[in-house]
């Protein structure tokens, strides 16, 4: 049974990397040029070997590096937080979770700073950028605690679910011998006669084989989550030793332990394409140009001659040589138009290398590089700034959708689960989180939104004494908490439902108290006024008299 299952997995994932061939062979294209740092997708290379060999510029391959950087700067700010954690609206005043809520937010983001979390992240978005699929893995552990591991592309193959998200992904990884007695078991019969065949001899427990692990969703599962043992938990994971068919170990998740980010997605495609797979034919061009380029420098340098048969010896070409020849002319170059329009060559290389560094947006992240002059006011750069990041705002939905959420509320659960922060209060069982993000790059892409609100509002005060009562269609209370929150205000700072409407009631009392005041000293002084004695000589004097 074991067996069958495990060939049935082998099967599954060579069907798979077979529908995945144009893709491996446009990605070991595009790593040659861009990503020379991964190798051995389509083609075997030895480790340790040069990767660059075939390259004669690297414009791509850097602007590539500084994409993801950029990226990586603005998603997760040194220091700083990049997400807050609220509660659905019912739950938002609620005394518990506004208390909780801020820390659990403060305590996943030390353990994530604290983990590996960046340096993993950072290796997803490069492939990401450059290949348009990027992929990683996280999980807790007692001995290492959060634990992140990004992969290779090319390393794995992925599904989809009726509704178009990744829910199942294949990854195939060489393991030594000794790696797989270790995390397996020490037996034949837990890791196969291969493996254990050469795990028995010290020279060759270093040998590698590959190992398959398979996480999808279970059809069949325990929908109890303190019960249940891991083989029945919603998401099944398998590990299959391939030389051997062997079944090495079958377990679960409660939920999908992978987050498989895609820059763009054509129609019937699983996997995406990203900025280095779309910039290739431009890549290869100016490859192909500065490869003419440095041959044609060459020539200009030590040019073609062309020697009379007369002349006696070799040339030659060393700075400062004298060469003796019979006759005039023996010695000289050949036509220098033979070598190419040097000058004209030079200006298409730049212009080339300008169309890649603005196709990896150069400018969204050097936004003040080019700019003129010395003085620049703090509102000229941040509209520089924010414009920048409104050009990522394309590729930037997927990557919050795919990456960022899924591996945050992954980190939530298991930090939970394992007891490394304190449970929820009870009237959060089962509620939805909401992650809003508020790193500079999600900022900047909300920003048009926030605009549009403040634009709205102000419009209809322009407008609201001439048409009375039409800044009734506009909900303030709402828009300004939504407006708060969109720009990264912290929930402790934004005042409860409850508090504000206290605050309002008081105000009322306030102003009533002095309304009245104000009537009952207007009220003493009439009073006074007409009961006081009559003047001398009034008629009313006499009449008292």
């Amino acid at each position: 049974m074991e067996t069958n299952r495990a060939k049935e997995i082998i099967t599954l994932r060579d069907r798979e990397k077979a529908r995945q061939s144009n893709f491996r062979s446009l990605w070991q294209s595009t790593a040659d040029l861009i990503f020379p740092q991964t190798f051995g997708i389509s083609n075997t290379v030895s480790v340790g070997s040069e990767l660059m060999s075939g390259l004669f510029d690297t414009t791509a391959v850097e602007e590539a590096e500084n994409m993801a950087s950029g990226l990586v700067s603005n998603l997760f700010p040194a220091g700083q937080r990049f997400f807050t954690i609220g509660a659905p609206g019912q739950l938002r005043d609620n005394a518990e979770v506004k208390e909780y809520l801020p820390y659990l937010t403060e305590q996943v983001h030390e353990q994530m700073f604290n983990s590996n979390f960046i340096a993993q992240v950072s290796n997803t978005i490069h492939y990401w950028v450059v290949f348009g699929t990027g992929a990683i893995y996280s999980d807790w552990t007692r001995k290492d605690g959060l634990n992140y591991r990004d992969y290779a592309i090319g390393t794995y193959q992925c599904l989809e679910n009726a509704q178009g998200i990744i829910d199942t992904i294949i990854l195939t990884c060489p393991m030594s011998a000794r790696q797989i007695v270790e995390k397996f078991g020490n037996d034949e019969s837990k890791v196969g006669k291969s493996v254990w065949d050469a795990y028995q001899k010290a020279e060759s427990r270093e040998n590698t084989f590959d190992v398959i692990q398979l996480v999808g969703p279970r059809e069949n599962y325990d929908p109890n989550p303190f019960l249940r043992p891991a083989t029945s938990a919603p998401f099944e994971s398998f590990y299959v030793q391939e030389k051997d068919s062997k079944l090495l170990q079958e377990g679960g998740y409660d939920e999908f332990p992978f987050a498989v980010p895609r820059y763009q997605v054509i129609y019937r495609e699983v996997m995406g394409r990203g900025r280095g797979t779309t910039m290739l034919p431009q890549v290869r061009t100016l490859n192909r140009l500065a490869k003419d380029y440095l041959e044609m420098s060459n020539k200009w340098v030590n040019p073609p001659k062309e020697v009379l048969e007369s002349f006696e010896g070799t040339v030659d070409v060393t700075p400062g040589a004298l060469n003796y020849v019979a006759e005039i002319n023996s010695i000289r170059a050949i036509e220098m138009g033979s070598s190419g329009a040097y000058p004209v060559t030079k200006d298409i290389l730049e212009y080339r290398r300008e169309g890649i560094r603005q196709g990896f947006f150069k400018n969204a992240f050097e936004a003040l590089t080019n700019l003129t002059g010395d003085r620049r006011t703090t509102t000229e750069i941040i509209e520089r700034l924010k414009e920048g990041m409104k050009r990522l705002s394309k590729p930037m939905g997927r990557l919050f959708t795919e990456l960022l959420t899924p591996d945050t509320v992954r980190t939530i659960r298991l930090l939970v689960r394992n007891g490394v922060v304190e449970r929820p209060p009870d009237v959060l069982a089962g509620a939805p989180l909401k992650i809003e993000f508020i790193n500079p790059l999600a900022l900047a892409l909300k920003d048009q939104q926030a605009r549009g609100g403040q634009y709205w509002i102000s419009a209809l005060m322009n407008v609201n004494e001439q048409i009375p009562g039409v800044l009734d269609n506009a909900d303030t209370d709402e828009w300004a908490r939504d407006l708060g929150e969109s720009l990264g205000v912290k929930s402790t700072q934004i005042r409860t439902i409850r508090k504000r409407d206290e605050i309002r009631r008081q105000r009322d009392q306030d102003k009533q108290m002095m309304q009245e005041a104000g009537m009952a000293a207007a009220a003493a002084e009439g009073y006074s006024k007409v009961t006081k004695a009559p003047e001398p000589g009034s008629p009313l004097s006499g009449e008292q008299e």
